[in-house]
């Protein structure tokens, strides 16, 4: 027996009208950039981009971005790509998904079972920096003197070098380090491997489950019951406990527990995952891939369901690969959460110019002006306020 499909009632839109790129988009901006286009009419979607961050509309990142840019071995590669990917985003991201997952679980447990007693407050989905993209913090750069920070009186123009130290900051983390500054790094710590070694690990987890179907094969309707599941365990199962031990939830309980009959808490849970945006579409995509056994599990796969699962809840339009947008589109998560789903190149400047109609004023267009005044985006050294 299987639950009813439900969704949450929230729109979890971010506040700004947003736009996620793939990071294929960002690799093809690059090119046009540097003068060497897909297309000739790639400079002029750069353009369109470009004016359309320039009055306001967020392009965010994600982790994706950043582990996806790490693994290209050029630096020149990378430092092309962020200082496209830079001044566009303007190192506006979204957080870390155990962030997000953790709202989302507080507000389908209120919906279902009316704990916690009262609606979870919106969590803010903007944030600056790569912390707040693999954290879900921000940490930005500070100026000490003495052992304490510099007061303005100390340090006219702090805020102003403030921001623009920021911005070279992020702008070096996206691009990553040069091959001869990896020795100096690893003495403080630095293991890109470790990620790597994480990434591998959640791939093997996802290919196992291919042998056991193999063997032991289910319709669709028991396979999305048992990903849902798998998500759960594998995924945020730790953010989930704690959600049960700081509420108190006896799930048993809630979900009407009957030790007399096996899997009476089935029809609930399903209930509960499917009000959770995230886990629920990682767990959608994941049946269309493993309904077909011949296909293998790879990396770019596991990145584009982490990104899907990010981008279509939270942002107006997402540019995906065609084979991401096949499988979002069979489970129909665009039209859930009135996403535009695009994979044509060409068709974005005209998709912004109508969000930028419907914008309205932004005052705070990049986040960065909490921080300092408005300046030109600082992506290089030679950009920085000098003292």
């Amino acid at each position: 027996m299987t639950a009813t499909v439900q969704t949450t009632n929230v729109d979890l839109h971010t506040d700004r009208p947003s736009v996620y790129l793939d990071q294929w988009v960002w690799i093809r901006l690059a090119k046009a950039a540097i003068g060497r286009p897909d297309n000739p009419h790639d400079r002029a979607v750069l353009e369109a981009i470009r004016h359309a961050a320039d009055a306001g509309l967020a392009f965010p990142l994600s982790s994706t971005h950043y582990f996806e840019t790490a693994q290209i071995k050029d630096p020149r590669q990378r430092r092309d790509l962020a200082d496209v990917m830079a001044p566009i985003s303007r190192l506006l991201n979204l957080p870390a998904l155990r962030s997000l997952v953790r709202h989302q679980m507080l507000t389908a447990l209120h919906e279902c079972f009316g704990r916690p007693y009262f609606r979870p407050a919106p969590e803010p989905v903007l944030g600056l920096g790569a912390t707040w993209a693999i954290r879900g913090t921000s940490v930005l750069p500070k100026i000490m003197n003495s052992g304490r920070e510099a007061t303005d009186a100390e340090m006219p123009n702090r805020r102003q070098f403030l921001r623009a130290a920021g911005q070279f900051a992020e702008t070096a983390l996206v691009a990553g380090p040069a091959d001869e500054e990896i020795p100096q790094l690893r003495k403080y710590g630095y293991r890109p491997e470790i990620v790597s070694q994480s990434t591998q690990s959640r791939l093997a987890w996802e290919s196992s489950y291919r042998d056991v179907l193999i063997n032991h094969p289910v319709d669709r309707a028991e396979l999305r019951v048992r990903l849902m599941a798998r998500e759960l365990l594998h995924e945020h199962l730790d953010v989930f406990n704690e959600i049960k031990a700081e509420y108190r939830l006896d799930l048993r309980r809630l979900m009407r527990s009957d030790p007399d009959r096996p899997g009476s808490m089935r029809t609930d849970m399903m209930l509960l995952s499917d009000r959770i945006p995230s886990m629920r579409i990682a767990a959608d995509m994941k049946v269309e891939v493993f309904r077909d056994l011949q296909r293998n599990w790879t990396v770019n796969v596991m990145h584009d369901i982490d990104a899907a699962s990010l981008a279509v809840p939270y942002c107006h339009v997402a540019m995906l690969d065609r084979d991401a947008t096949d499988l979002l589109k069979r489970s129909k998560a665009h039209d859930r959460h009135g996403t535009v789903l695009l994979t044509e190149f060409a068709a974005l400047p005209a998709v912004l110019r109508d969000l930028e109609r419907r914008m309205g004023s932004i005052v705070n267009k990049s986040g960065w002006d909490e921080i300092g005044p408005p300046a030109p985006f600082c992506a290089h050294w030679s950009d920085l306020p000098r003292q």
